[in-house]
């Protein structure tokens, strides 16, 4: 196949409503495409380039052949598979259409005689121990604790199923789970699932030129490969791309071609906190956009560790139990678990004290927590138990919902991410910004960016922040001074 164009081929399969003879998807297909489009004679490095430019626009023309050439791709699957398993296919959007089900393929004659285990398995689901998000002696409880007397064999899968996951983050495995998926979904069509595992580098660079013909970005294929690799890996086959610096090297090529420059997001100025934490919104939505923009920013919290706090994550004048007087009304934020400290050894990032009442993040906390009825509850064992989640407090962000009387209330549940993220640009929306130049990672830039240039030196910042932790000597470090760990905060000049 020579690109997403039209192909021109004899023949083809049945009951796709000859969709899949547009593209070439039969073995068989040779030659390039019959007609000369716009894309096509740019494809063969026609000497006019630069007057068919002015024709029109190509990528609007490769947009309408990627559109008909995934509505073969989708046909030529259904023939694979045949008309019974086709007719249960959920379709997911990627690259290439994907099979979101692909577990309802197994008895498909197209994997006769392979072991589809390797192929199909999804293991993306967070596992009992990752749902208990630190509370692991709860789920072994649940899980039947050492009572239960089971073989060496069942001990392994139990192994293998609630531990061996976790290799990789939930996010990370689902990530890759779904460009497996598309990897696997191409095969069908290409009638290559033989080839998939282990997948030679031929076979790889076949699938590369298809998504690139599909006008797929760098940093799609990109995710193709690295959930092909991370496959071959969880079941100890040498990846594709193998050798010190290949995979930098395959990288390089892609992007020298499809590259394009990411959309820039804004990091949060200092005088952007200042504004918010003068506010004074009536409505509870407003504030809580307002508070968890700014304390975001001031502590250099991803988006989800915000969604992820609770009210007994707020360690109010924690530092005074150094011994050292003047820390009243400061505020310890605990971290339990970040993206570079996966043995949750937790971080701290520090809230001091305001010179101007009127911005005192730590006073506004309190008052948004009595507000809410945001209560930390007689139960928490979270000073005690700093690693897991607490089952009994509040999220400090929740969703809301109406009362009697029209009243804002918590509703319980704690806001995702992605509603976070939406509530920084609705901040920032109401500071005069322009909301699509921000995002969730507009708060952590912020802080970091306020900190670095207020010379706070890195290793203290990095303590604060998660970043670093690849330096040994970084675990051993522990400040006994809090004014170090308030350099963050200070830099802010609240």
């Amino acid at each position: 196949m020579s690109g997403p164009g039209r192909a021109a081929v004899a023949g083809g399969s049945q009951g796709d409503g000859g969709r899949s003879r547009l593209i070439g998807w039969e073995a068989g297909a040779v030659g390039p495409p019959t007609g000369r489009s716009l894309v096509q004679r740019i494809a063969r490095g026609d000497d006019h380039l630069r007057a068919l430019v002015r024709v029109g626009d190509p990528r609007l023309e490769l947009a309408a052949q990627v559109k008909e050439s995934h509505a073969a791709f989708r046909a030529t699957v259904v023939v694979r598979v045949g008309a019974r398993l086709g007719s249960i296919i959920k379709w997911g959007q990627g690259p290439l259409p994907i099979v979101r089900n692909l577990e309802r393929l197994a008895g498909a004659d197209i994997f006769e005689g392979l072991d589809t285990g390797p192929i199909l398995a999804d293991i993306s689901e967070s596992t009992a121990l990752e749902r208990a998000d630190g509370n692991w002696e709860l789920a072994i409880c649940h899980l039947g604790g050492p009572s239960r007397p089971r073989s060496l064999a069942d001990l392994t899968a139990q192994f293998n199923r609630h531990v061996w996951p976790s290799r990789a983050e939930p996010k990370t495995r689902a990530k890759n789970w779904r460009y497996w998926s598309c990897a696997v979904s191409w095969a069908i069509a290409r009638k290559a699932v033989r080839l998939l595992l282990p997948m030679s580098t031929d076979t790889l660079k076949a699938l590369t030129w298809d998504l690139i013909t599909h006008a797929a970005s760098a940093s799609l294929i990109e995710a193709v490969w690295h959930a092909i690799q991370a496959r071959h890996r969880q079941y100890h086959l040498a990846p594709p791309i193998d050798g010190r610096g290949e995979l930098t090297a395959w990288k390089r090529s892609i992007s020298s071609v499809t590259g394009r420059p990411l959309s820039l997001k804004l990091p949060i100025h200092r005088t952007i906190v200042v504004r918010l934490l003068a506010w004074r919104p009536t409505q509870v939505a407003w504030n809580r956009a307002r508070l968890a923009t700014a304390l975001a920013t001031i502590a250099c919290l991803r988006v989800s560790e915000v969604a992820h706090l609770q009210a007994c994550d707020l360690w109010f004048d924690h530092f005074t139990g150094y011994g050292i007087p003047g820390y009243e009304g400061t505020c310890a934020v605990h971290v339990n678990k970040r993206k570079n400290d996966r043995v949750r050894r937790g971080h701290h990032p520090a809230l001091g004290r305001a010179a101007d009442p009127e911005l005192d993040i730590v006073y506004q906390l309190r008052v948004w927590m009595e507000a809410l009825d945001l209560r930390v509850h007689p139960r928490c064992r979270k000073r005690r138990e700093p690693a897991a989640r607490c089952p009994w407090c509040p999220p400090l962000f929740p969703r809301t919902r109406r009362g009697r009387g029209n009243v804002t209330l918590s509703d319980g549940s704690a806001c995702s991410p992605q509603r976070m993220s939406g509530d920084i640009k609705f901040a920032m929306s109401q500071m005069g910004a322009n909301p699509d130049r921000f995002s969730g990672v507009s708060a952590r830039k912020g802080g970091l960016s306020t900190a670095i240039e207020a010379g706070i030196h890195e290793a203290i910042l990095f303590l604060q922040t998660g970043h670093g932790q690849a330096k040994a000597a970084r675990d051993y470090m522990h400040i006994r001074d809090p004014a170090v760990l308030m350099q963050v905060f200070e830099a802010f000049k609240l």
